[in-house]
């Protein structure tokens, strides 16, 4: 709003006046008579007009304005100003009164404003005629004032103003439409009378575009268009001529938008064909031109307008002729007739036209049935195409046209033939003067002439094709004639080929094969050829017609990949399956490069091109989810009337018309037609039309189908890949607009919908990086842009979403490192403006720092002609290469020109991959084996740069200073040349091998991942085989950056000591036998000055021992993964002492050192095996010699241990250590099992532990040997409890194995199952529990017949036992007695638990097994002691916790694997609870008694986590524990129904013991566990309410916290994350518990912070839920007349517990009957503290002041609480006031007693209050609690409203409310929304 004081200096004597006085002085005649007596100037049209002119801006918000003496109007009263100013002025001219409305403060703000102007004309000299809107289309200086003016006339209904009345023209009339259609008509009646109908408006709208309101009048435009957009368009049609850009885009936008069809298209174009001819013809030849398609749209208009002659006259003749067709089709046109007519009219020209249209739909039919997609243009019914067959016949064309016309008619004719059967006559169609294709004799003669001598064998076959290649493309017509001659009878005589001799029908199957291997029959004839072939082979093998086809099929096997259906068919023969099962091979490779695009022939211009190898490979497009698909759909393109139907709808749907179109939309499109629609709204539309993407989405949305949106999504992706790797995207700016609509139409489809673009369908980093690598930018980076800038419309995919910052992050380094264009560079700066973020903010990436680009399609074919795969044979494990030619890792020496460019060369690793034989797509498909080599070279150039260039910095530096010191005294530089490799290779290869194995196999899985989805993999399949082949694969790629390192580091250490080098040399030449001193170490000051004597250096040299710390550079040895993690019970190994003996591995003196002064050579594979087979030999004659009970038994050095200890070393030095190890443990497992003595069983168990060790999938694949090989060999009892001893056997998936082989009833199996169990549960030492075998004992039981005598064993044992009273669980305990005296206690506590975590974990567990196992863990006495039962409690919980922190989580497995021993300890606490369920009182607090203890215990470990890990204190496994309990507590609430709410209670007091203010480091999951929904519900809902003061508390204990953080006004990440969690927590409470936050509203605002404005707000906004609330702005609405404001609220909060203790409530109760002046004082100092003002105490005094009046009945201005108020408020400072009105505020709530006595509290105080200061801190108060977000408390509402509307209170009359302008704007606007309420 215009200030109004500059109004007043600017405007006239009589507008000043006027302000000054307010409203009054217009209430009556008199009154305006008054106050022009004090006007000093004369009246005259400019006074009269700046003063109507400022009534209409200030027609509101003038109330108090005066000296109040008289009650005042809400407005100004015109009629009495106009009738006075007629009186005194008769002589004004009114017309030139609104002329000079033309003033610089001139601005009508809405319809009111004008209301009034048209109000003064009525009552003026001139009020019987129209108000003269046309004076405000003329030119005027005030711009904006004319614009404000004409955008109200615009909107106000005609009977106020109508602008047609002025107007001088019109933009239609109803004779314009005179033969439209009745429906037509109607609607132009009722826009003739719209105000818009005024030209002269919309011109002079147009005319200001070019000044400086141009953006105003934007805004007007689009406004206009939004409400009659017909009115608009005629308008801006019909005014000339277009200058304005605002009028050229818009006319351009309408015109787009009404030729894309909709429900009013036929109306505007009735007047569009009139006024504007030309430019009708040229939008539909444009419309045309961009989507042939929309031919059907064309003909419905044209022909609603009755104009299709005029139109047919176009040309080009192809747009006449197509649309000439389609309305033949539709019975609007004689098309025979008109084709006749036109041809004798154009001649030539015309035939042409027609044949190329009718090519073009042959090619496009043809091409729709390849890729099986819709057609692109309007096809050519039957009927249709036989009209124009025959009309060109019988025209004047030249014979070749002729023949096109017949080959477009065969052509046709097998397109209808495999559409179904012919509906038309076009086999009848008669060629002119003959019924069939005849040649002149001599011509016949000479054809078969050539058949004669190729029999006869005087030509040669090859002979033969060249003179039929010479005569096609002769130009002579009778070598033509006789080569067509030659090919026709060749075809015709096809049916007689049966009756040839064998020779002859040899040579014609030859030619056959020939002519189609020479492209020397296309089109037609092609398909025939290729037809009687696949006849031909559907013979039965043998048979003349077989050999006949398979002769033929051989001559143009290099073809087969253009024709995938073809191979298809051919796939399906039967015959040549079994009889040619080579050529069924070849056939399908040649498919698969079909599919693959892998082969491009050498194509003429009518073959077919086959797609190239994709560019762009981070791109994959999806399959149609099959859960979505009750049945197999069969997809098929609808008839042509259903296409019309379905496409007019799409043409004429709007937003106004969206419900009714969707419903015929979802009538006529069935979902066999998904696929083609989907296909037809991304290419037809989304693609072009990107001002309707909201549009179709909305369309989609409507038809609420899932299936077809993930046809669209798909059909989206699948025109994106086209787009992205076509060559023509690169260079035409049309494509990449379609690719970056496509772009906008994809984020509109997802990101918009707060839907993610998975990674596995568009991975954009790496499409970006992709489009880098092959200088593809410009089509990659405005793609992602206008996919991204979707993400506004997203709560989700904006920033600071990671996701999107990531791909930001990118985006800003190519910006700032990758050379853009300043396109480019635009696209990147409007993406971030758009998303609202700084790019100079967003940290760029350093991924492109040492990345180059390169051609990617080039690599991947070097790759596949250099590197052909073999799949290695597993007979000999090829560990290394065994020729030095062949090796990967060849020591050539490299220059330096060399290590530019690529910087580090991969090797051909082809020989060397592994592939898994369990993944039988390598088997299926040979080329998958290629994929993965691309996968893994392309990782390892991806990462060898930066990891190697690291790696050998670090060890270089570091080789150079230890060697320089070392070697300070050495003079033979040879030695110290060979100390600093081993040392250098040693480091650089070890930093390599840490550094890059995680990303390594990170990046070779996503690769590959890739790579199989793109080429047709689900993505399941996919997922596996990407992570199984890049874990076998890992360690290969991670040597080649190993060895990558060595050889790099050895030139820079020499390098860096070549002058250490030179100078030793120098020495030796210059004074032989003279020590050596290296006198730049020596003066050096970090060279110590006193070293121990064996690191002292001698003058001699390096001493033996010294020299020998670098040799042993050369033993570290290295592997790339770790043994990860395994669950708990694994613990159990420590009963194998050779764990406890770390020096197994020791003592490296005992093996043999290398020469110090010899060459380091890699050992072979051969060499390797053949000294494995000496060890394994010697290893068994040790075995069978030695006398020993055990391998404990043996001494350290004994020859057994050092063999066991140097075969893994072996293994670890082979080239492919994860293969030896394989190799080795195949060999061990065999002897293994061969074994007899218990010290042969166990040596070769620890062996193979030794082995899996060496590799994680060794120990995986050796595992799966021994659990699920079926060999009857693994039948033997002492190695199978051996290799459970080592945890070599899974258990459970074994116990299953076994249970499936007893079904099956195989006898061996039973009785080795019964002899195993028996043997593990009742030996001397058992193994495991009944538990472990429980799948094995139920089959057992189930067994009938003849049974083994080793199950009667078993059985029988188990009965003994268990009929003895002796438990199944191995530690036999009678009682409590033997638990304390047991030194074992922990380690059998231990065992219990463990044994409880296998047992919860068992699949086949049941909880009838818990229960079972819970009871025979209770009868061992462990729970009858509390001392006992509390050291297992604590040690179950410290045990299960540590789990949690360190475990480590494998690739593929589920998080939730470290959790489960926290899961199985919550469960045995509630299988406890439930032990005893019976309604016991005693056993009731006895279960509570357990649980609170349990909960103590939880406590103490959480705090001593907490103490001794500080930062590094880990939340989550105590999330885990109580989440855990919930859960198991919930899912059995029967059973513990009477002690559910104790133990609830119970977890609360914990709670309140674990509070944030105690544990930090636990905030986030206490507030989690606090709103649980299994917690907070269950307290909030118990009987009588009585779980709500215990989460009152917690409640309590997150204010307190979060307090001290709040009142700063930065916060930082962390605390705003635990702020908006709160705020949910209190969105739930005010949802679904308000009576909490009502009863308890009191206490939690009591430590809710001051600055907490909208906390409190929901605090305070809740209402009981059987209450409705009143509107609070209902005009006069009577609060102290609702019947619930005479109700007390429910107050549970203690709020006098702080007035007792500061002895303050007796001096209260004492004040408020005897009003003691002393009191008063006294009150105000013990409000306040030394730190200042005590707030609870304010809060508590507030309200017991207020409920005590309320309670008494004391009226609000009256008695002793109000004097209180008052007191405190005039005597306290500022801080003072603001925190006593806020308590106050506080109370204003849902209607009630307490509201309403606190809201008159309130207005009372700003009533009499005489303090300026005091009233502005009232307003402060309550407006700040009102400027929030909602919601806003009903008191507050009201109260406000009262203050601001009642003149009692003069709101609006003082200074504070117009202090400042935003502070007045502030007000305004407030005052604004409550006055149109």
């Amino acid at each position: 709003m215009t200030d109004i004081k500059d109004a007043d200096q600017a405007e006239g004597m009589i507008s000043k006046l006027i302000l000054e006085t307010g409203y009054e002085c217009c209430s009556s005649v008199q009154s305006v008579r008054e106050l022009l007596l004090k006007s000093t100037v004369p009246i005259d049209e400019k006074q009269v007009a700046e003063t109507l002119g400022c009534m209409a801006r200030t027609y509101t918000n003038m109330t108090g304005v005066g000296n109040g003496s008289i009650q005042q109007g809400s407005s100004w009263n015109v009629e009495n100003f106009v009738t006075v100013i007629t009186d005194q002025a008769p002589h004004l001219n009114w017309y030139k009164v609104i002329e000079e409305l033309d003033y610089e403060h001139f601005f009508l703000y809405d319809a009111k404003g004008l209301d009034i102007l048209v109000r003064a004309w009525k009552n003026g000299p001139k009020g019987a005629e129209p108000f003269p809107a046309n004076l405000f289309f003329g030119k005027w200086k005030n711009l904006k004032g004319q614009l404000s003016a004409l955008y109200q006339m615009a909107n106000v209904p005609t009977n106020a103003l109508n602008l047609l009345q002025c107007s001088q023209r019109t933009v239609i009339d109803t004779n314009d439409f005179a033969n439209a259609s009745v429906h037509i008509r109607s609607i132009v009646s009722q826009l003739v009378v719209e105000q818009l109908n005024s030209l002269d408006l919309i011109e002079c709208v147009i005319r200001l575009a070019d000044t400086s309101v141009a953006d105003d009048v934007k805004v007007f435009l689009d406004m206009m268009t939004g409400k009659v957009p017909e009115l608009v368009f005629l308008g801006l049609l019909q005014i000339e001529p277009v200058t304005s850009p605002i009028h050229e885009d818009l006319l351009n936008r309408l015109t787009s938008f009404y030729f894309a069809g909709n429900a009013s298209t036929v109306l505007v174009m009735t007047k569009f064909c009139k006024v504007k001819p030309e430019l009708f013809k040229k939008n539909i030849l444009e419309l045309y031109s961009k989507d042939p398609t929309s031919l059907t749209r064309i003909l419905a208009f044209v022909h609603e307008l009755k104009i299709l002659p005029q139109i047919l006259d176009i040309q080009p003749f192809v747009f006449a002729i197509d649309l000439a067709a389609l309305a033949a089709r539709r019975e609007y046109l004689n098309l025979e007739k008109w084709l006749q007519d036109k041809i004798s009219e154009q001649g030539d020209v015309f035939g042409q036209a027609c044949l190329n249209l009718l090519s073009r739909k042959v090619r496009a039919e043809l091409a729709r049935q390849d890729a099986n997609t819709t057609l692109r243009t309007v096809p050519l019914s039957v009927e249709v195409v036989g009209v124009f067959i025959k009309v060109l016949l019988e025209s004047n064309l030249g014979r070749h046209e002729k023949e096109l016309v017949r080959d477009i008619r065969s052509t046709f004719l097998q397109i209808a033939q495999k559409q179904g059967p012919p509906q038309g006559n076009l086999m009848e169609v008669p060629e002119p003067n003959s019924s069939e294709v005849t040649f002149k004799q001599e011509i016949e003669d000479e054809a078969n002439s050539y058949y004669e001598r190729i029999y006869s064998g005087e030509i040669t076959i090859d002979d033969m094709i060249q003179q039929l290649y010479k005569f096609r493309t002769s130009n002579d017509t009778r070598e033509q004639e006789i080569f067509a001659c030659m090919i026709h009878n060749l075809f015709d005589e096809y049916h007689f080929f049966p009756k040839y001799p064998d020779k002859e029908l040899g040579i014609t199957s030859i030619l056959f094969g020939s002519l189609i291997q020479n492209q020397l029959v296309a089109y037609a004839p092609l398909g025939m050829a290729l037809r009687y072939v696949l006849d031909a082979l559907g013979n039965p093998p043998g048979s003349k017609m077989y050999n006949f086809g398979l002769q033929a099929l051989n001559q143009f096997k290099p073809r087969l990949p253009e024709w995938p259906q073809f191979c298809t068919h051919l796939l399906q023969t039967p015959s040549l399956q079994q009889a040619n099962p080579e050529l069924i091979t070849f056939i399908k490779q040649a498919s698969r490069m079909s599919d693959e695009g892998l082969v491009v022939p050498d194509t003429k211009p009518n073959d077919v091109v086959i797609e190239s190898a994709s560019v762009f490979t981070a791109i994959y497009v999806p399959e149609i989810p099959i859960s979505l698909q009750d049945q197999p759909i069969h997809y098929v393109t609808p008839n042509e009337q259903t296409q019309d139907k379905i496409l007019f709808i799409i043409n004429n749907v709007a937003l106004n018309n969206l419900p009714s179109k969707s419903s015929e939309l979802k009538e006529q499109l069935e979902q066999t037609a998904y696929q083609w629609f989907g296909h037809y709204l991304v290419v037809k539309r989304a693609s072009i039309e990107p001002n309707y993407h909201e549009l179709y989405l909305l369309l989609l949305k409507s038809v609420n189908s899932r299936l077809l949106y993930q046809h669209v999504l798909r059909e989206t992706f699948a025109n994106i890949k086209i787009l992205l790797n076509s060559e023509n995207t690169v260079s035409s700016s049309s494509e990449r607009a379609l690719l970056k609509n496509l772009g906008a139409w994809l984020g509109g489809m997802t990101l918009a919908q707060n839907s993610p673009i998975k990674q596995k369908y568009i991975g954009f980093k790496d499409l970006l990086l992709e489009g880098y690598d092959t200088n593809r930018l410009i089509v990659v980076i405005p793609f992602v842009c206008k996919v991204l800038e979707q993400g506004t419309k997203s709560n989700v995919f904006v920033p600071p979403n990671p996701w999107v910052m990531a791909i930001l992050k990118l985006l800003v380094e190519l910006y700032q490192h990758a050379n853009l264009k300043l396109n480019l560079k635009f696209e990147i700066e409007v993406l971030c403006k758009t998303l609202s973020v700084e790019l100079n903010s967003i940290e760029p990436t350093r991924v492109l720092k040492d990345r180059k680009r390169k051609d990617q399609t080039q690599q991947t074919s070097v790759i596949a002609k250099e590197s052909p795969f073999m799949p290695p044979s597993r007979s000999t494990p090829n560990l290394i290469p065994q020729q030095p030619t062949a090796a990967p890792f060849d020591n050539a020496n490299t220059s330096s020109s060399e290590m530019e460019s690529p910087p580090f060369a991969v090797p051909n690793l082809g020989p060397y991959l592994q592939f898994n034989p369990q993944i039988p797509m390598y088997t299926n498909q040979p080329n998958s084996k290629r994929w993965v080599l691309q996968a893994v070279t392309q990782s390892i150039r991806e990462i060898i740069g930066p990891v190697v260039d690291r790696s050998v910095a670090i060890a270089s530096v570091s080789t150079r200073e230890l060697v320089a010191k070392d070697f300070a005294v050495e003079s033979d530089e040879i030695k110290m040349r060979k100390a600093a490799h081993l040392m250098a290779q040693s480091l650089a290869g070890s930093l390599a091998m840490v550094t890059c194995k995680d990303p390594l196999q990170n990046s070779m899985a996503n690769h590959m991942r890739t790579l199989f989805m793109s080429n047709g993999l689900s993505e399941a399949v996919a997922e596996q085989a990407a992570v199984l082949t890049a874990a076998d694969n890992l360690e290969l790629a991670c040597a080649v950056v190993e060895k990558t390192a060595m050889e790099k580091v050895i030139m820079e250490v020499d390098e860096a000591l070549l002058t250490a080098y030179t100078n030793r040399k120098k020495h030796r030449d210059q004074r032989t036998g003279q020590p050596y001193f290296d006198m730049e170490i020596f003066s050096a000051a970090r060279y110590p000055s006193n070293l121990p004597e064996p690191l002292c250096p001698k003058p001699s040299g390096l001493l033996p021992a010294q020299l020998r710390v670098y040799e042993d550079f050369t033993r570290i040895p290295r592997s790339v993964g770790a043994s990860a993690g395994q669950m708990m019970d694994q613990e159990r190994t420590v009963r194998n002492n050779i764990i406890n003996r770390p020096d197994v591995y020791g003592n490296y003196n005992n093996t043999p050192t290398s020469n110090f002064d010899g060459n380091q050579q890699q050992v072979s594979a051969h060499q390797i095996l053949e000294r494995f087979a000496q060890y394994v030999n010697e290893l068994e004659k040790l075995l069978s010699v030695t006398n020993a009970t055990g391998f404990n038994s043996l001494p350290i050095q004994h020859d057994i241990v050092t063999l066991v200890r140097h075969i893994p070393l072996l293994a670890m030095s082979s080239f492919d250590k994860a293969e030896a190890a394989r190799t080795f443990a195949q060999k061990v497992v065999q002897l293994l099992y061969k074994s007899e003595t218990q010290l042969s069983r166990e040596t070769f168990v620890i062996l193979l532990e030794r082995l899996c060790e060496v590799s994680p999938n060794v120990g995986v694949l050796v595992t799966s040997w021994l659990t699920h090989a079926d060999d009857e060999r693994k039948y033997n009892v002492p190695v199978t409890m051996a290799l459970i001893k080592a945890n070599l056997i899974d258990l459970p998936e074994q116990d299953q194995e076994l249970a499936i082989l007893i079904e099956s009833g195989r006898m061996s199996a039973i009785d080795f199952t019964a002899r195993l169990i028996r043997a593990c549960l009742f030996g001397e030492t058992p193994l495991v529990g009944r538990q472990d075998f429980m799948a094995s004992l139920e089959a057992l039981h189930r067994l009938r017949g003849n049974v083994p005598d080793s199950v009667l064993l078993l059985m029988e044992e188990m009965r003994r036992r268990a009929t003895s009273n002796l438990p199944v669980v191995p530690q036999p305990m009678v009682d409590g007695k033997d638990l304390q005296d047991d030194a074992g206690l922990e380690e059998r506590l231990h065992f219990f638990f463990t044994e409880w975590v296998r047992l919860y974990q068992h699949p086949s567990t049941t909880e009838k097994t818990l229960n079972a196992f819970v009871l025979q863990l209770s009868q061992q006495g462990i729970f009858q002691m509390e001392d006992v039962s509390s050291l297992f409690y604590r040690f179950c919980i410290e045990t299960s916790i540590e789990h949690a922190i360190k475990y480590k989580q494998l690739p593929g497995q589920s998080p939730g694997l470290a959790y489960q021993p926290i899961d199985a300890f919550s469960k045995l606490v509630v299988c406890l609870l439930k032990l005893q369920n019976q309604p016991d009182a005693n056993q009731d607090a006895a279960r509570v008694t357990m649980f609170t203890k349990i909960l103590s215990i939880i406590v103490l470990v959480a705090a001593q986590h907490h103490e001794q890990r500080q930062q590094q204190f880990n939340q989550r496994p105590f999330l885990r524990l109580f989440t855990s309990f919930f859960s198991d507590l919930h899912a059995a609430e029967q059973q513990i129904q009477s002690i559910y709410l104790s133990l609830l209670t119970a977890i609360s007091n914990t709670l309140h013991t674990l509070q944030p203010c105690q544990f930090p480091g636990l905030t986030f999951a206490w507030l989690q566990l606090t709103s649980h929904r299994l917690f907070m519900p269950k307290l909030l809902l118990a009987e009588n309410q009585k779980g709500w003061p215990a989460f009152q508390r917690l409640l309590i204990c997150l204010f307190k916290f979060l307090g001290p953080f709040l009142r700063n006004v930065q916060l930082k990440d962390t605390t705003r994350n635990l702020y908006r969690g709160t705020l949910r927590v209190l969105l739930v409470l005010l949802h679904d518990f308000p009576e909490f936050l009502c009863d308890y509203h009191y206490s939690l605002c009591d430590v809710i912070p001051s600055s907490c404005i909208q906390l409190r707000n929901l605090i305070l906004s809740a209402f009981p839920r059987h209450m409705r609330l009143p509107d609070p702005f209902t005009p006069n609405l009577k609060v102290d007349l609702l019947p619930e404001i005479n109700q007390s609220p429910n107050i549970l909060s203690d709020y006098t517990s702080v007035l007792k203790q500061a002895n303050l409530r007796t001096d209260l109760d004492e004040y408020l009957e005897h009003q003691n002046e002393e009191f008063l004082a006294q009150l105000a100092t013990k409000i306040k503290t030394s730190e200042g003002y005590n707030v609870p105490m304010i809060n508590a005094v507030v309200f017991y002041v207020g409920v005590t009046g309320i309670n008494k009945g004391i009226h609000v201005n009256q008695g002793a609480p109000i004097e209180i108020l008052q007191y405190l408020l005039n005597e306290s400072d500022s801080e003072g006031r603001y925190l006593l009105l806020s308590a106050i505020a506080n109370q204003l709530r849902y209607p009630n007693s307490h509201t309403h006595y606190f809201s008159c509290v309130i207005l009372y105080l700003f009533a009499e209050s005489t303090k300026e200061i005091v009233k502005e801190q009232i307003t402060r108060v309550l407006l700040e609690r009102l400027i929030v977000n909602r919601p806003h408390p009903w008191g507050l509402l009201i109260t406000f409203i009262e203050l601001i509307k009642n003149p009692r209170y003069s709101f609006w009359n003082h200074s504070f409310t117009r202090c400042a302008t935003d502070i007045e704007r502030l007000f305004e606007s407030v005052s604004r929304s409550i006055n149109q309420i």
